[in-house]
């Protein structure tokens, strides 16, 4: 009885679209030989996660998230070996400030591949929005090396660490080059221009770009 009970929470929870983390601050246990998630349809969860995910995305509503979030999970425990819905579980613990958690499923990715660009791109991603630039040039270079090297806004954001770190030379190169793949972007090209004008010598430059 008290199974029916647990797994009939469970499923409330998981078409509500709320998350892991939801179930565990309620302090729902459950026993996962309960579900059989080999029965469930994983091509159409991963189309409804996206969509959710691609909702949150344009409109910033939690809602969206949230139920992104369960269908990653349970995405998650269909094809745990598989490195798409591992990420993307993690980033949306990233984006809710859900830090453990977030760090936990990057942790799981690493253990499927370690140079999987995709998992590299994303946990860099999670140092760069919390001005952690060491640890996100780290994983950004990973992801670089594997296959991200032509991703114009991985271009860019190397420059962006490398001008904050003051290597000039290095920022200049991936300013130009990140312009070189996204043309019509101006700010990038502008970018590489007023790094390659400028007099470091007599600027205030190495001071104002850690402010």
């Amino acid at each position: 009885m008290i199974y029916r009970k647990i797994l009939y929470l469970f499923i409330v929870f998981t078409f509500l679209g709320l998350s892991s983390f939801a179930i565990e601050k309620a302090s729902i246990k459950y026993d996962e030989d309960l579900i059989d998630y080999t029965k469930l349809n994983s091509e159409t969860l991963l189309q409804e996660a996206d969509t959710f995910f691609q909702q949150y995305e344009t409109t910033k509503d939690k809602k969206y998230l949230s139920t992104a979030m369960g269908k990653y999970y349970i995405l998650n425990k269909i094809h745990p070996t598989e490195m798409y819905p591992t990420v993307q579980l993690a980033r949306t613990y990233d984006i809710a400030h859900q830090d453990r958690l977030a760090k936990e499923y990057f942790s799981i990715g690493y253990d499927i591949n370690k140079r999987d660009p995709y998992l590299n791109y994303y946990h860099g991603e999670f140092y760069f929005s919390r001005n952690d630039y060491k640890r996100a040039l780290r994983y950004f270079k990973i992801a670089y090396n594997n296959g991200y090297n032509d991703f114009y806004e991985l271009n860019a954001k190397i420059a962006t660490i490398y001008e904050k770190f003051a290597d000039l030379k290095n920022a200049q190169y991936y300013y130009e080059k990140a312009h070189a793949l996204n043309p019509e972007n101006s700010y990038l090209k502008d970018r590489a221009l007023q790094i390659k004008s400028l007099d470091y010598d007599k600027s205030e430059y190495y001071h104002s770009i850690r402010e």
